[in-house]
């Protein structure tokens, strides 16, 4: 009976710091953002997943209110998920946020593999496109990582 509580407790402790220390170290960051000069509305934020796991976008509030319109882009190409151009690539798509799950960062070696062949078939940057009804200062991304729920506030001001 001692040996059984005793497994319960080491159990229950590991995955109680397990949580704590995704808590303190959430896996979504924001890497870059695009303002745009004949739409302030409008703002591109470059996002990257550094955990291990898939990580899937819930909800994006901009300035605290919906936002009027959130699109998920994927870039299968070398071109990054900032700057212009993003519609005019074939291999950047636009999807719900919720349609595509976020992938984990590829090792250095790897990415730099996959750039040098220009492999069109794995994506390669994220990115969250967003236009709202107002000129966006902060935006606010809900996520889920294994099961848990994530918040990344984004300072988006210029």
């Amino acid at each position: 009976m001692k040996k059984r509580l005793f497994i319960i407790v080491v159990a229950s402790a590991c995955l109680l710091g397990s949580v704590l220390y995704l808590k303190i170290n959430p896996p979504l960051s924001a890497n870059g953002i695009t303002y745009y000069q004949d739409d302030k509305t409008k703002r591109v934020v470059q996002i990257v997943n550094s955990g291990f796991a898939d990580i899937t976008l819930n909800n994006v509030l901009v300035n605290g209110i919906k936002a009027k319109k959130v699109e998920l882009a994927t870039s299968r190409s070398n071109h990054m998920i900032a700057g212009g151009g993003l519609d005019e690539n074939p291999h950047i798509t636009f999807h719900k946020i919720n349609e595509v799950k976020v992938k984990p960062e590829l090792p250095h070696k790897d990415q730099q593999e996959l750039y040098e062949k220009d492999d069109r078939k794995v994506i390669k940057d994220y990115g969250l496109r967003v236009w709202g009804n107002e000129v966006p200062e902060r935006l606010k991304i809900t996520y889920t990582y294994l099961f848990i729920p994530f918040t990344l506030e984004v300072d988006v001001t210029e």
